[in-house]
């Protein structure tokens, strides 16, 4: 318990970061559990409610379950973020004689303390956003029934919630198991073969949920090759009407297991088409490369990728299914949800996914403030210091776009496939919009964001930070 607490305090930056996650995901899961509350309560209410109350429930459900998903992507990405940083004194409790169960207690432990402040604030913000995400959605889908806020049922709405995000944080923590079993001293020192044995075993795991994503999106392949039926065909698509919001969670879980090999292959590739010569641009680029395997690196690339994914593949799917019905004889008029549409029901996601952005450049800053310190040492000076932390953060940013977009090429494609034996031709849409418009001020901020956090380490002795790295 002395230890856990005074880990807590020696790294507090590193801990914030995975604070907020647990704070943002705590508070939105507690918050959409008591609005689900009160929906049942107005749909037992009386008739005018129930069927607008029922309609409302369905979309509820989907973006909750949709949080909990990214929530706990994003949690234990932050968790091996965090305990790749705190490496040394893992190691050092290792040498202590702890062993891998007894160190997966103590982080069970810290994250629990961190947990409870986090429920305090779910349980105090959730009364007053509980009504608000019911006009939200109620206005979103037109619905002309008022869903007021209402005590009703909050005690046990709001302890399911919390109950769920407890959960969804102790299954994050305790899937760093692997992890922590790899943290013994030697392992520490020889920090490659550390990354390179621990992704090894994720990418069958990772192979497995990337299988059952294709098989959820080609699912109703075989289906359509037997039907002619226009009402039989719209029978299907609204039975199977979720499966592509599953199958983009399958894949973005994929990537979570194997992200290692991935990322780093992305990154190496997309970076050795830049054509400069700069000698800022090839030593950010090599750091990059060698960082790309870390869970460090990747935390900040699989959230970005999460959130882009899972807007940028509905609309391929939409966009894709719509083009493809309109073609079936007897289907007419058929349209889907755009990039704002998609944007407003599933916020409560995205904002989990952006937070785990923000917490993974949290998180890598002392890994590029030692970075920087050597580099000052090697004799950079503080222009071309300032040049490679603000690429650090453009390699980051473009490889997770670069990764979503390919996710959602493959969607699209996957839907078009779906639709051959009732159209004949492969008409895919893919959301070029979507990606420049969002991709081009994510890089911007996520470069500005690199530099803003370099600064104070561009004002410190490179001396000083490297002792601060080394313990001394």
């Amino acid at each position: 318990m002395t230890w856990a607490l005074r880990d807590l305090k020696a790294n507090s930056g590193i801990w914030a970061g995975v604070f907020i996650v647990l704070v943002v995901t705590q508070t939105l899961l507690c918050a959409m559990s008591v609005s689900m509350g009160i929906n049942s309560y107005y749909q037992s209410l009386s008739v005018k409610t129930r069927d607008p109350a029922k309609s409302l429930a369905s979309a509820l459900s989907l973006v909750f379950l949709t949080v909990i998903v990214l929530g706990c992507l994003v949690i234990k990405q932050t968790l091996q973020a965090s305990i790749r940083q705190r490496r040394q004194g893992l190691a050092l409790l290792s040498l202590l004689g702890a062993t891998p169960k007894q160190i997966l207690v103590l982080t069970l432990l810290q994250v629990m303390i961190l947990v409870l402040p986090a429920s305090l604030v779910a349980v105090a913000l959730s009364p007053a956003l509980a009504g608000r995400i019911l006009d939200w959605y109620s206005t979103g889908m037109r619905i002309p029934v008022h869903f007021a806020f209402t005590w009703h049922g909050f005690t046990r709405s709001a302890l399911t919630g919390l109950a769920v995000g407890l959960a969804t944080a102790v299954l994050a923590t305790s899937r760093t198991l692997r992890d922590l079993g790899k943290m013994t001293p030697v392992r520490v020192v020889r920090c490659a073969e550390e990354s390179e044995s621990i992704d090894r075993p994720r990418h069958g795991r990772g192979l497995v949920s990337l299988f059952l994503g294709l098989v959820l999106l080609l699912l109703p392949l075989p289906v359509f090759a037997y039907l002619s039926d226009p009402k039989q065909i719209q029978a299907v698509i609204s039975t199977v009407g979720s499966g592509p919001l599953f199958a983009i969670l399958l894949l973005l879980i994929a990537l979570a297991r194997s992200g290692g090999p991935v990322i780093s292959r992305v990154t190496q590739l997309w970076t050795a088409l830049v054509p400069s010569s700069s000698a800022v641009w090839r030593i950010a680029r090599s750091q990059a490369v060698a960082r790309s395997r870390d869970t460090t690196f990747g935390s900040t690339v699989i959230a970005l990728t999460a959130c882009m994914f899972l807007v940028g593949g509905l609309l391929a799917a939409g966009g894709t299914s719509t083009i493809a019905m309109n073609k079936v004889p007897g289907i007419e008029n058929v349209t889907s949800g755009g990039t704002l549409e998609l944007l407003y029901g599933f916020w409560a996601a995205l904002l989990v996914a952006l937070v785990g952005v923000i917490a993974g450049f949290a998180i890598a800053a002392r890994d590029r403030d030692l970075d920087l310190a050597l580099l000052s040492i090697a004799g950079a000076n503080p222009q071309q210091l300032t040049a490679i932390s603000i690429l650090d953060g453009t390699i980051v940013m473009t490889t997770g776009i670069i990764i979503a977009a390919g996710g959602t090429g493959l969607v699209g494609l996957s839907t078009a496939m779906v639709y051959w034996p009732l159209v004949h031709s492969l008409s895919m849409v893919f959301p070029w919009q979507f990606f420049l418009i969002c991709g081009f001020p994510v890089i911007v901020v996520g470069s500005l964001a690199t530099m803003l956090t370099a600064r104070p380490a561009l004002r410190r002795s490179p001396i000083a930070i490297l002792q601060g790295a080394v313990g001394e």
